[in-house]
């Protein structure tokens, strides 16, 4: 009997993390087809991109928090911290994006939306067939080389974002609490954004260099174990 429970809960948490993949990519695949609109078929610019595409990335972007619930509740095998830090670095940056028109209205937030963009589309794609125990080579290549760009194209436009929103912020007062107060709390945004490139120091050239390992394993005809079995 607990055979049997353990084997229907699997499946149920196999069919909800495809359906999960599928959703994400179709969502981010949408968001690259408004950019492309956005820029090419509109002709319009980048002081306009947030309002045309801000929502439906709040709401992908959003509930890629569940990622972190999967991680958990063990239903997937990534680490929960790594996890947590790259979710809530994106989450940032679509918040300061929601608050800051200067973030909002630059080019680099362009930079990074189409960035992550295309590695959504890809990554959520890769998982989603990963579930199914077959990943065509091609997606597989593209999963473990079109890092090579898009992540560093990724963090400089989340940098470039802050930067950005950052003036802004101190301006306007943004999401600060200053003493005395009540709960004895301080807590300044400007600063925080300040002092983000330190996270982005420290946690990036990490990720970066293990995508490089899994590629060496993928080119190799080696098994990416880690890799694949994270299907969030």
């Amino acid at each position: 009997k607990q055979w049997y429970q353990r084997r229907v809960r699997g499946g149920l948490a196999k069919v909800y993390l495809i359906v999960y993949n599928v959703v994400q990519a179709l969502g981010w695949g949408f968001i690259l087809f408004q950019l492309v609109n956005h820029y090419y078929i509109e002709k319009r610019g980048p002081e306009t991109v947030w309002s045309v595409v801000g929502k439906n990335v709040q709401i992908f972007q959003y509930a890629a928090f569940l990622e972190i619930v999967h991680a958990l509740i063990g239903i997937v095998k990534t680490p929960v911290v790594t996890t947590f830090v790259q979710v809530f670095s994106r989450l940032a940056i679509v918040f300061i994006a929601s608050i800051a028109p200067p973030a909002a209205q630059a080019w680099p937030i362009t930079l990074t939306l189409i960035a992550w963009s295309v590695t959504e589309i890809i990554r959520y794609s890769f998982y989603a067939f990963n579930q199914i125990q077959y990943v065509p080579y091609l997606l597989g290549w593209l999963r473990y080389t079109t890092f090579i760009v898009l992540y560093p194209a990724g963090v400089s436009g989340e940098l470039l974002t802050i930067w950005n929103a950052k003036d802004y912020v101190n301006e306007h007062n943004l999401y600060s609490i200053e003493m005395p107060n009540s709960w004895n709390f301080e807590f300044s945004l400007y600063n925080a954004l300040r002092f983000s490139p330190i996270l982005y120091i420290l946690f990036f050239p990490q990720l970066y260099l293990h995508m490089f390992a899994q590629r060496k394993k993928f080119i190799s005809g080696g098994e990416t174990t880690q890799e694949n079995k994270k299907t969030n």
